[in-house]
């Protein structure tokens, strides 16, 4: 989402030590091609450098922002949310990401004005920048003005950002553009807009994007297309593998709603994808299954009842599904295909 051109096009880092450059690059990248785990990884593995640039520390926090967003962690994101915060005082490209970063964590949180400010300062920090990164914060600010009923200015907001994306020549930029295009677009209009940011990522490797237009496509097909509801299902299906895969539970969310609203059952029940987690979260499901409570089942395990509640948090998350009474609901009586 930062320079989709790849690490080769980086203007963005200043001289330090060639490991850690290559760290910040490596999670950017990690980030951009969907491989949201890893990019959390590098991310960690070196934020706490005390000799990287104001580059590499925007890099860093901005792919850990929206890596915790990806998977719904708004506790998670908070401390990068922080990060940026403090770096908004260098002006230009280095503010220009953090308020971006800033926009989409407001926007997560619900707070739309203020997410308006932090787009539209993004927007200001880049005007007249030598170093210009692609940074869709006209997307991020076209979502919100659609939402409120300006479709004209957020219409503008993103011809204007596809147009720099097709000069930038980058298909994942395009891809992007295209993809919020669709969501201000007339409905008539929809699903070609899609089928195009598809086509352009075509043995590209953009998981997470090609996952959310799949989805998108999907649920348009649903409506407005209802005789094609098989592709649709198809779509769904190979978004439903990918989004499990990394945890990303929004996306995860939403593809299961559409599922259902097709008349299919997510794949795999959640009785059998206990096998997607690790064992010490299994012993803590199946104790929660028999309604036994965190203390209790620290004391049976011989943990804190803070490791407790860390893991039926992680397990709720990793399993789509939002109370324990919903887990134990699920886990013991697995629902039927309709």
């Amino acid at each position: 989402m930062l320079e989709p051109r790849g690490a080769a096009s980086s203007t963005s880092f200043e001289p330090e030590t060639d490991v850690s450059a290559r760290v910040v690059i490596e999670a950017r990248n990690a980030l951009l091609q969907g491989r949201i785990s890893d990019a959390l990884e590098l991310v960690e593995s070196a934020r706490h450098d005390p000799d990287l640039s104001d580059g590499s520390r925007v890099e860093l926090a901005l792919t850990g922002l929206l890596s915790r967003l990806a998977r719904g962690d708004l506790r998670g994101a908070a401390p990068f949310s922080r990060e940026l915060t403090a770096l908004v005082r260098v002006r230009g490209p280095v503010a220009a990401r953090a308020c971006f970063g800033l926009g989409e964590f407001a926007a997560a949180r619900g707070q739309t004005d203020l997410s308006v400010t932090y787009y539209e300062s993004a927007g200001e920090e880049l005007d007249g920048a030598d170093d210009r990164p692609w940074l869709p914060w006209r997307s991020g600010l076209a979502r919100i003005l659609a939402g409120r009923g300006e479709v004209g200015t957020a219409t503008g907001l993103v011809e204007e950002e596809l147009t720099e994306a097709r000069i930038l020549d980058s298909p994942y930029a395009v891809a992007s553009t295209l993809r919020t295009m669709s969501a201000v677009a007339p409905t008539d209009q929809r699903v070609e807009l899609l089928d195009e940011a598809l086509a352009l990522l075509a043995g590209s490797d953009a998981a997470r994007l090609e996952a959310q237009i799949r989805t998108d496509l999907a649920g348009w097909l649903m409506l407005l297309r209802p005789t094609e509801s098989a592709q649709a299902v198809d779509l769904l299906r190979s978004a439903e593998k990918y989004a499990r895969q990394e945890d990303l539970a929004p996306l995860l969310g939403r593809i299961r709603w559409l599922l259902e609203r097709l008349g299919e059952a997510p794949d795999g029940e959640l009785a059998g994808r206990m096998s997607e987690l690790s064992a010490a979260e299994q012993r803590v499901a199946q104790l929660v299954v028999l309604g036994k409570r965190n203390r209790e089942i620290a004391v049976e395990l011989g943990v804190s009842v803070k490791s407790v509640e860390w893991h039926v948090s992680h397990i709720l998350r990793k399993l789509s599904i939002t109370s324990r009474l919903d887990l134990a609901d699920a886990l013991a009586q697995p629902r039927q295909n309709r």
